[in-house]
């Protein structure tokens, strides 16, 4: 066993004499292996973006705050005791490719002061005696051990792994299906799969340790799925195939899970472990997820083929893009098959960069395809989340694969697989030009792997005089006698494709570049004034400077006329008020334009549900409240970017349901005349009469006596049930 091999098997990169070695073997090696951390340099894109991660994210957490719930609990709120053990996981993968002195000192203070506060039971949470193991308290144990193990790999701290050993303890004296034990599944949110996402580090822990007591726990955790309380992951996905169809559909929990579950298969080498992961991963990769890589609406994985893509939708939640990240990336590892590298490409250069501020590294909790990006440099579970991503960057670019190297990323920069140095030079993902100069220690015959992406129309690397053409969606094979210093030339095509919308924006356009998602943004297109009456008429994509791209479109103008003109296309990942999906021409209208359309939208309550958005001028899209709970008002708010006159409000019923869905009384318009006044009523919907009879998208007006200024508008009433809303507009 080679010493990168080892330090697969131990699910890390490490760097430094200290670094701990496992006491127990894997019985499944793996296919890739990526490179140390510290044998690479990534630069272009990719390295401003892991840049302004660690100098503009990791760098900046508050420490205090962090620890501050296990130092006084009970902590400011359920989950807060998440954030520090992924900040330490996070942190260690920045530090052992930066080697950066403060990052080092900053997560050392935090493990300190962890294990400073953990009790002598064992117990290391947030919450108070009386409310021990309820909500997410086994949740913030799982990240616990999570930090403290993985900077127990980096460092040999053995006072983190002992807080570790001592947190497992714990947890085994506490849960399991023998007598005077606890039901796991009952100790944490979303049919228990919060709690159980803990089988992750309980294997990592057996891994360190060799204490078969983490094992049995992490197999009493899988038993636990069946129980008729249970979220029976196993057997829903066993028997259904489909994520939406298995427990409550949490994203984040779920495939956190099955990550867990992956570990288990790695240590045990029982193929049951292996198939659920990949029969959800299949599932998600073909029905639940977003043209930018990321998935889940509202956190949920919704019904197949659904993936509405506006503000109100909270599309692609932070968390649940590092953990579909994190599950391609376990796949790829144990398979090295390539349709894992490719969605890794495409979460990475769309929806992961795309969540992030470039310029300070804040990044946002949800990110719209269609709206406006709300990065910040807070804490809350994607803002941790996600450095821990962009961290992992360098695990993710190239590796070694059987006998070979293998190259899954293209960037600039460069890395020392085993005893071969590869220097890569190439300006992608604005050119498809790749240099990859190949060392050797000495003259030798060996494969190198060339991931051919799925998207490119023509893929060639000269060697020499010998030139050789790839398969797209396959590895190209590239298997020779190397001699130091030989260099591949790779051309590909930056193919530009124009994809449907599907069954919520049917007859819409989205445009892509190679791997990037392109979008409609409004800072680069002054002379459009609306966004959402802009259509793409070429099929010519042409790029200009900065790494913008023109195509021939027509846009409405200010004066309600249509007007042909260039549209500019950004990356996704640069966009910040923008839209992927462009409309179809034949849907343009000079009709008067709505000044609610596309401001930001909220509803009363949380967990609303719907396809679409209440302001994008499409009747047939629709939201509503949640359902469950009664309550004396629901209310659909749109907030204005400055205050507009208005004069007219119309407001379109959505959808009924058999238990509900529309208004029990008539419904007010009311409006905030300036940000935090009170709300004022301008009028009431005289001739709405609620109903299951009502029509979808069945339009309601109020005409004021004069107009009025106003920097939000609402709709509110008595909801029967829950209450529904497709369009609420102001003119």
């Amino acid at each position: 066993m080679t010493r990168s091999s080892l330090r697969w098997l131990l699910g890390i990169c490490v760097c430094g004499a200290a670094a701990a070695a496992p006491a127990v073997e894997d019985r499944v090696a793996g296919r890739f292996i990526p490179a140390d951390y510290a044998a690479q340099r990534i630069e272009g894109l990719l390295g401003e973006r892991m840049q302004a991660n660690l100098k503009g994210r990791l760098l900046h957490v508050d420490d205090a705050r962090l620890l501050k719930g296990f130092q006084q609990r009970p902590g400011e709120q359920a989950w807060i005791g998440e954030h520090a053990g992924k900040f330490l996981d996070g942190a260690a993968s920045a530090w052992l490719y930066s080697e950066d002195a403060a990052l080092r000192q900053k997560m050392d203070g935090i493990a300190r002061g962890l294990v400073a506060a953990q009790l002598a039971d064992g117990y290391l949470g947030t919450y108070p005696d009386d409310r021990r193991w309820t909500s997410w308290d086994v949740w913030v144990h799982k990240y616990d051990l999570i930090g403290l193990l993985r900077y127990h790999e980096i460092t040999g701290d053995a006072a983190a792994l002992a807080a570790a050993r001592r947190i497992g303890d714990l947890l085994a004296a506490t849960f399991g299906d023998s007598p005077g034990r606890r039901d796991i599944i009952t100790a944490g949110e979303h049919v228990g799969m919060a709690a159980t996402s803990i089988l992750e580090p309980l294997v990592k822990l057996y891994r360190a340790t060799g204490d078969a007591r983490y094992l049995d726990l992490a197999r009493y955790i899988v038993r636990s799925w069946e129980q008729p309380n249970g979220p029976h992951i196993l057997s829903a996905l066993r028997q259904t195939g489909c994520v939406f169809q298995t427990a409550n559909g949490k994203a984040y929990e779920m495939m956190s899970n099955l990550v867990g579950l992956l570990e288990l298969y790695r240590v045990t080498g029982e193929t049951e472990f292996l198939e659920a992961p990949k029969t959800a991963w299949r599932d998600i990769a073909a029905h639940h997820l977003y043209i930018t890589g990321g998935t889940s609406s509202s956190e949920h994985f919704i019904e197949e083929g659904r993936l509405p893509g506006g503000e109100i939708n909270n599309v692609a939640e932070g968390c649940a893009t590092f953990s579909w990240l994190q599950l391609t990336f376990h796949l790829l590892r144990l398979t090295g098959e390539p349709q894992y590298a490719q969605e890794i490409e495409r979460t990475v250069y769309n929806q992961l960069l795309g969540a992030q501020d470039p310029a300070n590294g804040g990044l946002c909790y949800f990110t719209p395809l269609i709206g406006k990006k709300s990065p910040t440099p807070g804490i809350n579970c994607c803002v941790s989340s996600q450095p821990r991503a962009i961290a992992m960057i360098p695990q993710l670019a190239w590796g070694a694969m059987g006998e070979g190297v293998a190259i899954v990323l293209y960037t600039p920069g460069r890395a020392k697989v085993g005893d071969v140095e590869i220097q890569s030079s190439t300006a992608f993902p604005e050119d498809g030009r790749v240099t990859l100069v190949v060392r050797p220690a000495a003259k030798r015959r060996f494969p190198l792997y060339l991931r051919v992406p799925s998207w490119t129309d023509r893929f060639e690397a000269r060697i020499g005089k010998d030139t050789l053409r790839g398969r797209p969606g396959e590895w190209l094979e590239v298997r020779r006698e190397w001699t130091p210093g030989d260099a591949v030339e790779i051309r590909m095509a930056m193919s530009v494709h124009f994809v449907q919308g599907g069954p919520d924006y049917p007859g819409f356009t989205a445009v892509t570049r190679g791997p990037q998602v392109l979008a409609l943004d409004a800072r680069d297109n002054p002379g459009v004034p609306y966004l959402h009456r802009a259509a793409i008429t070429g099929t010519r994509v042409e790029k200009t400077a900065a790494g913008r791209y023109q195509v021939a479109g027509v846009a409405v103008t200010r004066e309600l006329a249509e007007k042909k003109l260039a549209l500019t296309l950004s990356p996704f990942s640069e966009a910040r008020t923008y839209r992927v999906w462009l409309a179809p021409k034949d849907r343009l209208s000079t009709a008067p334009v709505s000044v609610t359309a596309f401001e930001r939208e909220s509803v009363s309550r949380g967990g609303s549900f719907g396809y679409g958005s209440m302001v994008d001028e499409r009747p047939e899209t629709w939201i509503a409240t949640a359902r469950g709970g009664r309550r004396d008002s629901d209310s659909f708010q749109v907030q204005f970017s400055e205050p507009k006159t208005i004069q007219r409000i119309v407001y379109l019923h959505g959808k009924s349901f058999p238990d509900g869905g529309w208004f029990d009384d008539v419904p007010q318009a009311q409006i905030q005349r300036t940000r935090g006044a009170a709300w004022e009523t301008v009028g009431n919907f005289a001739d709405y009469a609620g109903g299951p009879a009502m029509k979808d998208g069945q339009p309601f007006e109020i005409r004021l006596a004069s107009p009025v200024s106003a920097l939000a508008l609402r709709v509110i009433g008595r909801p029967h049930g829950f209450t529904s809303c497709a369009e609420l507009q102001a003119y």
